[in-house]
This record gives structure tokens, C-alpha cells and sequence, in this order.
């Protein structure tokens, strides 16, 4: 079975809007000011990609890694290969030489584009390696592109990485049909609108705007290195370039509205903000919420497998209950999900009991075998609404007298000078961790006061606590101490 390569909607758009602006990116162009870049400037560098990777014998299926710095040839590079019908493989974020080797090996990878000068000075060790390194063509090159070539409708477009916040980062696989199903699902839960301009922190969204025609404008972070960004020069950037939605991690967001309610700035352009990536908490809501009145603020729920799964917009005038876990809100349309649990449930304040699960879904846009029910790895339960409400993670998802480790920690977020909060089960109760300012007695008493007795039965202060490589917001509960 044959399905439409990804590739043709971002064709399309190319040819559709040549003369327009598509992509603008921090700090590329002279003198460090944004570079800019056509439709046509787009169209001609992934054709000269196409002629490279057509000479260097480069099929349709072949899996070929991606070893170009982050930025315009990235994207250029990974477009010619998916409009071929071979595979671009994103390693890990963060990955050393021999995880490299050990990702060559095991899908079998003969293949990687990397700057030209990285290809003169390794490509004789990599080739006695079993790895060819291809050499991004001249940064003036550029051809007419060819027309995406059919592909079969399980042929992987883009093998991307999680960000290993439960274990070591595995392989994400999505299909074309698969893209292509999150790219309708993207339209249809946030429609686009003629000259959008868009602030994706997320590089998928990158792809599904050059999909729809919307502009993107690429936040001035260093790539690689997110923790490290200026909240200043973003949100100068935002000012300055008129920018009307946004959409990042709860890091990035947090470190924004830091900045915002400090030196507050008018952002009339902004129309809607997306936070993602891991559990979003309520403050941070209603934070951006309040310095952005004019604005949408969703918080999106979703795995690296399937995204969206759930969006929640925020409603001041009914906030959700930390108490009660991380609310995401209903299901996106078109997607099943179920629970997958042993009966256990979790008892609200009020009496309530609701049944915990292993959340698992099923739809067109999940990169899942046909037919299989991806397992998120998330647990929750949904109230009388047909709201999710997401209560724990696997590896730590007991459920102690009706609690589980989530309704825990997004209590304490909301409580002033924890920068962060953990809550591990144990064999009784769960040994709860935090970083930040705020005085034990006061943490204490928030645990008293919401919790069963004796059920944190420990408590750590901890000068900072482990969080994932990638979006610097998951906790990794395996490496408390």
C-alpha cells in the first residue's frame, strides 16, 4: 500500500509561495541579524541536497543519518531526503561518538550528511567504519527540487528520539501516513491562518508550518544547549517581530514568565500559547495567562509517538485543583484511549474515587503498528467530565492510600520558592524532594495539610534535582539521592 510522501504538502507550499518569507532564523544573517528565506531560497537548497544525495547513490528506504548543525541546511537536508523516499534519522539529543556507533549499527545505517569540512577530515575513519559521510554542497548551490517520490504508507519519514526521561532515548518512527495524520490533526485542533507567524520551540512544528504556509520565526536560543538561553533576548525577539503564537516546554515558558513579570513587556501580536513536553502546571497557566490577557493558553498533552493527545485550554474562571493531578483536558477527536491498570484508583479530597491507568492510545496519527495501542508510559484517570487528568509515571506509578506521585509534587509547585518538587514511592508512603528557597516547615505543612497522615514520610531538600537532557522539565526518579 502507497500512501502521499510528507513531503508534497511542504512542495507544495514551496512553488505555492516562491517571493514570501518562510522561515526567518536569529543571528544567521550579516552582523548577526535574522537571515530570511523564500519559498525559492527553501525550494533550491533541498534540490541541491536531492543532486547530492541522487550522485552518492543515495535509494528510496535507505536510512540516512543527520549530522548538520541546527539550523536552515538541517532542514533542508532532512526534506531531501524524505522527498527521495530514503529515512532521515535524528540522533539523540546530546549523543556521544560511540552512542553514534552504537545508532549506526542498529538500524543499519551506511549513510550521513555532515558539513563538508567534518566529511574531509573524518570521512576516511567513518568509511573503515562502515559510515560514508556526505558533505553538505556548497553553501551557494541550489537547483529546481524534484517532486516527492511515492513511498509506501509505512515507510518511516522521520526517526527522531524521546527524550529518555524513563530510560535510555529510543527510536520514534514515524510514518508518512503517520506525519501526515499529526499534520491534520495540528490543523484541526489549531487552525492556521493566511500569514501566521509562528514561534515553535518544538522542531516538528517547524515541518507542519512549512506544511500549512505559516511563518516561522525561530526562537534566538542556542539549539543544544536550551538551558542556556537569554529570557531577555527572546522575549525582545517576540516584541520585535510581531510573532502571534508560540508553542514550548514548561522550562522555556517558565524561564519567560520569570522575565516577563520582572521586567513585564507589551505583546499585543500574540494571539495563543502552547506549553508542552511534560506535565504543565497550573501557575504556569495562569501566569502567562495573566501577563498575556489578550492570548489563548493551551496546555498540550502528548508523547513523542503521538501528538497531540489531549489539549486543555486554560479558564481562569475554573481553574483545575493541583490536588488532583495535572488536568490536560479532553482527548483530541479521533483518537481512542484507554486505561490499562490493575484496578487500583485514586480517592480525591471530597470522596471521590476514580480508576488509575496506564494511559494508551490508538488513531491515524499515532506511530504505533496498525491496529496496536501505544503505551505513553503516563498514568491518569478521567473525572465525571471525560477529562484526563494525569496522576504518574512508569517506574513510579504506585498508588499509596488513593495518592500517586504527580497530585504530590503539583501541590508543591504551587507553593512560593519551590523551583521544583519530586515525591518517590516507597515501600509505605513516598519520600518527597525539593529544590529551591522555600523553608521544609512550609513544604511540611502544604503536605499536612492536603495529604493522609504520615504518607511523605521522608523529605529532602536538594540543591537541584535530575531532569531529562531534552526539555529540562522531567524529572528522572531513578537518579534521586
Amino acid at each position: 500500500m502507497t500512501a502521499p510522501n510528507f513531503y508534497q504538502h511542504v512542495h507544495r507550499t514551496l512553488g505555492q509561495q516562491a517571493d514570501a518569507v518562510l522561515l526567518e532564523w536569529p543571528g544567521a544573517g550579516p552582523q548577526g541579524r535574522p537571515a530570511t528565506y523564500t519559498g525559492h531560497d527553501l525550494a533550491g537548497r533541498i534540490g541541491a541536497y536531492q543532486q547530492l544525495l541522487g550522485q552518492r547513490g543515495v535509494v528510496a528506504g535507505q536510512p540516512v543519518l543527520l549530522l548538520l548543525p541546527v539550523g536552515t541546511e538541517l532542514i533542508c537536508g532532512l526534506l531531501a531526503v524524505m522527498s527521495l523516499g530514503a529515512v532521515p534519522v535524528l540522533p539523540p539529543a546530546g549523543v556521544s561518538a560511540r552512542g553514534l556507533l552504537a545508532l549506526r549499527r542498529h538500524a543499519g545505517i551506511r549513510a550521513a550528511l555532515a558539513p563538508a569540512p567534518l566529511a574531509r577530515r573524518f570521512g576516511w575513519l567513518t568509511r573503515g567504519l562502515g559510515l560514508r559521510l556526505l558533505g553538505a554542497p556548497a553553501a551557494e548551490a541550489s537547483t529546481q527540487p524534484l517532486a516527492p517520490q511515492p513511498v509506501a504508507a509505512e515507510l518511516p519519514a522521520l526517526v527522531s528520539h524521546s527524550s529518555g526521561s524513563t530510560g535510555r532515548p529510543k527510536a520514534i518512527r514515524r510514518s508518512h501516513r503517520v506525519l501526515t495524520a499529526q499534520h491534520e490533526v495540528l490543523k484541526q485542533v489549531f487552525p492556521p491562518w493566511r500569514g501566521q507567524r509562528d514561534f515553535p520551540l518544538f522542531p516538528n512544528v517547524l515541518l507542519h508550518n512549512l506544511a500549512v504556509g505559516a511563518v516561522t520565526v525561530l526562537p534566538d536560543v542556542p539549539w543544544g544547549r536550551l538551558a542556556g538561553f537569554d529570557a531577555a533576548r527572546v522575549v525582545a525577539q517576540l516584541r520585535d517581530t510581531a510573532v502571534e503564537t508560540l508553542t514550548g516546554n514548561v522550562f522555556y515558558f517558565s524561564r519567560l514568565l520569570a522575565h516577563l513579570r520582572h521586567q513585564p513587556a507589551a505583546l499585543p501580536a500574540v494571539r495563543a500559547v502552547g506549553v508542552g513536553g511534560s506535565p504543565v502546571p497550573e501557575w504556569l497557566l495562569r501566569g502567562l495567562q495573566d501577563q498575556l490577557p489578550q492570548a489563548a493558553v493551551y496546555g498540550i498533552y502528548g508523547s513523542s509517538e503521538a501528538e497531540p493527545i489531549a489539549v486543555r485550554r486554560y479558564d481562569a474562571a475554573r481553574p483545575a485543583n493541583p490536588r488532583h493531578g495535572y488536568c490536560v483536558g479532553p482527548v483530541v477527536a479521533g483518537l481512542e484511549c484507554r486505561l490499562q491498570g490493575n484496578g487500583a484508583s485514586v480517592e480525591l479530597p471530597d470522596g471521590r474515587r476514580f480508576v488509575v491507568g496506564e494511559i494508551t492510545v490508538q488513531g491515524a496519527h499515532v506511530a504505533a503498528e496498525p491496529g496496536a495501542w501505544l503505551r505513553t508510559g503516563d498514568f491518569g484517570y478521567f473525572d465525571d467530565a471525560q477529562c484526563l487528568w494525569l496522576t504518574g509515571r512508569q517506574g513510579n506509578e504506585t498508588v499509596h492510600r488513593g495518592v500517586q506521585h504527580y497530585q504530590i509534587e503539583h501541590v508543591l509547585q504551587q507553593l512560593p520558592g519551590v523551583e521544583r518538587a519530586a515525591a518517590r514511592a516507597t515501600a509505605t508512603g513516598f519520600a518527597v524532594y525539593v529544590q529551591g528557597p522555600a523553608e521544609l516547615e512550609t513544604v511540611r505543612a502544604a503536605l499536612a495539610a492536603q495529604f493522609p497522615p504520615g504518607l511523605c514520610k521522608q523529605l529532602h531538600r536538594r540543591p537541584a534535582l535530575p531532569v531529562d537532557g531534552r526539555h529540562h522539565s522531567k524529572i528522572l526518579y531513578d537518579q534521586l539521592r
